[in-house]
């Protein structure tokens, strides 16, 4: 009876784990959530940030077109019903160690350079989101120069 018990309880507790365990498509569109909240923040969201969310989206998920695109539109419907980063930051930042933030936050720099036009809306995202991923500045800052000279910026 004990071993059933046991066995029983150690069950439940597994179960419940892998239930608060998001999936990594639940990860992969909290950022692309915020990709689009990057390219959606000067209030133009043009097709020439989409596309590079898009390819962001193939070379680090490894998606083919069809599933970034469909992952866009999920994503986009979340981001347009969202108000904050924080319940995106906070889906990231419980899965993902400091060097995938820092990929993350590179891939929200590339988004806001895409259009060749850094705005004041798009600098405090970018501060604020260094701060949601807990990246420090010095790091924030590297990044962000370092995707800048690559667009020639």
């Amino acid at each position: 009876m004990k071993k059933f018990i046991k066995k029983f309880f150690s069950e439940k507790t597994s179960n419940k784990e892998n239930q608060d365990e998001p999936n990594s498509s639940v990860i992969e569109e909290a950022v692309v959530v915020l990709l689009l909240r990057a390219a959606n923040i000067d209030g133009n969201k043009d097709e020439q940030e989409v596309e590079s969310i898009k390819k962001l989206i193939i070379k680090q998920f490894n998606y083919d077109e069809e599933r970034a695109d469909t992952l866009i539109t999920s994503a986009n419907e979340k981001e347009e019903n969202s108000a904050d980063l924080f319940e995106w930051s906070k889906i990231i930042n419980d899965h993902y160690d400091l060097d995938s933030k820092k990929i993350v936050f590179s891939m929200m720099c590339e988004i806001i350079c895409a259009d060749g036009l850094v705005d004041p809306f798009e600098s405090n995202l970018i501060r604020r989101l260094s701060g949601l991923l807990y990246i420090s500045d010095k790091d924030a800052g590297a990044i962000k120069k370092e995707v800048m000279n690559n667009k020639g910026m």
